[in-house]
């Protein structure tokens, strides 16, 4: 499978800029620039894995230095993704994946404008493939989180086409959306490289991360894969995150739907009712939708924003409560239902619906 790439799908320092909360849009920039130094002091201190990357000076890049004209040489045709960080927190970050390194210097660096002193290279490795994707969220209380078979992007961007399972540990017992071994043991696997149970290491890493702990682990957002080889690795380690999640959400048995009523999985709570407006890519151009509409889709993305802000409450086909959409949602206060998988289809325009975000459920009132 190749990475699906939405150019629809920014950033989370994009998102909160797109709502306007510059403050918080600033503060995620600059945890995003600097999250390989946290994860090489992780690398350093306990041995985290993670996908370290070659570093330099985007001028290495603009001038084939000696070291970089070594990778090209050595490892040219290997697929990579670059992340140009900047030194300067006004510039933008630039990033590109899932082609070769040469491809990618020759067809997508040596095209940007840029100054290349004013930019960090990242040179990390990349696969197509990946056998298990998860985001884990570490707080007081528990650990808890999503994971797909297949790539971590599908998560974030909220593209879920495969089976998304949920899972919570409150650090005595375990509970899943699903049975599946296979998952259990690998989230296991993930989660053990955030315990730290040396009293030392804990303090050294408090000192140099501003980090805390929470029954020996780790706390904060992190992104995990297991690659083809079967190694697992930590992909990026967010302290800000946690903050703007569910931390009372919790995994619930699959309810028997009634025939009148769609479910999904709960993204914000709240409760609404209001007629329904079905938005899908091909008319999102030209949608319109009153306030307090019920919209409805496959999955949002950056171009339904102006629509989730009028919205009284947002049903998609598709998402997971950490994608980057569902933060969103919960940040404009919209009772937010994901994962239904057959609401766009179910449903049509016009049909008086209620809302019931915190059972996860859609019950249809009126048909058009």
């Amino acid at each position: 499978m190749k990475p699906v790439v939405n150019s629809y799908q920014p950033s989370m320092t994009e998102w909160f800029a797109a709502i306007g909360e510059e403050e918080e849009s600033k503060a995620f920039r600059d945890e995003d620039n600097r999250k390989v130094d946290r994860l090489e002091v992780l690398y350093q201190i306990i041995g985290l894995p993670y996908e370290r990357p070659e570093e330099m000076s985007a001028r290495d890049l603009a001038d084939m230095t000696t070291r970089f004209k070594s990778i090209i040489d050595e490892r040219g045709d290997e697929l990579c993704a670059i992340r140009l960080v900047p030194n300067k927190p006004e510039l933008p970050k630039l990033r590109q994946r899932g082609v070769s390194i040469r491809q990618c210097y020759e067809n997508w660096f040596l095209k940007q404008d840029i100054n290349p002193d004013e930019y960090t290279a990242y040179i990390c490795p990349h696969s197509e493939t990946l056998n298990w994707s998860a985001t884990i969220i570490v707080c007081d209380e528990k650990i808890y989180g999503e994971m797909i078979r297949g790539l971590h992007s599908q998560l974030t961007h909220g593209e879920t086409d495969g089976e998304l399972l949920h899972f919570e540990f409150d650090f005595i017992g375990w509970k899943w959306s699903k049975n599946d071994d296979e998952a259990q043991l690998t989230v296991q696997r993930m989660i053990e490289l955030l315990r730290v149970q040396d009293r030392l290491k804990q303090r050294t890493l408090e000192e140099n991360l501003d980090c805390e702990f929470s029954h020996d682990y780790l706390k904060g957002y992190f992104e995990s894969t297991v690659w083809p080889d079967d190694k697992v690795y930590i992909i990026d380690y967010n302290r800000l995150l946690p903050k703007y999640l569910p931390s009372d959400w919790s995994v619930r048995e699959t309810a028997e739907a009634a025939s009148q009523e769609i479910r999904g999985v709960t993204a914000h709570p709240g409760k609404t009712s209001g007629r329904v407006r079905i938005v899908t890519t091909e008319n999102i151009e030209n949608a319109q939708i009153e306030d307090g509409e019920i919209l409805v889709c496959d999955n949002t993305d950056v171009r339904y924003l102006p629509l989730m802000k009028k919205a009284g409450a947002i049903v998609t086909d598709r998402g997971g409560i950490l994608s980057h959409a569902a933060i969103i949602s919960r940040e404009l206060g919209r009772p937010c239902i994901i994962g239904t998988k057959v609401a766009s289809q179910v449903l049509h325009d016009g049909d008086e619906v209620e809302v019931d975000a915190s059972k996860g459920a859609v019950r249809i009132l009126k048909r058009l």
